[in-house]
């Protein structure tokens, strides 16, 4: 086999051994997020969403009722929030926001599986799950 022919072959598998690799590792936290789950509630009349941005470390969203913000650290798959706030609104029915601000301190770690964003306990249980929002154009 002449060298111009391997050099081709070998390029040529390299390519698709590339194609092949693992999807998750083109996934990211990065952008906008609808919840679908948190623990056992998959029903909200608004869900609550957010949006991560991994540049500025900062992650914002409406949790339910209110508006909340904060600072979010990642090292792999582990997660943490750190310097969290919010608004304070007055509204008829928090069963949505008790749940997500007392749900968002036990997450340690991600996940993605299929199109979803799964946030896990330190017992590797989900205890959140998103989908993302599309961005309108």
């Amino acid at each position: 086999m002449n060298f111009k022919k391997f050099n081709f072959l070998f390029t040529l598998t390299l390519i698709l051994f590339a194609s092949c690799a693992n999807n998750d590792e083109s996934k990211t936290l990065e952008g906008n997020w609808e919840v679908t789950s948190i623990k056992e509630m998959s029903s909200f009349e608004v869900p609550p969403n957010f949006l991560i941005n991994l540049e500025t470390k900062k992650i914002t969203g409406f949790s339910g009722c209110n508006r909340f913000f904060g600072t979010i650290t990642t090292q792999g798959n582990d997660l943490s929030f750190s310097q969290m706030g919010g608004t304070k609104m007055a509204c008829p029915d928090f069963t949505v926001e008790n749940l997500f601000i007392t749900t968002i301190p036990e997450v340690q770690s991600f996940s993605f599986k299929d199109n979803t964003l799964q946030f896990k306990s330190e017992a590797d249980e989900v205890v959140m799950t998103m989908k993302p929002i599309d961005k309108k154009e």
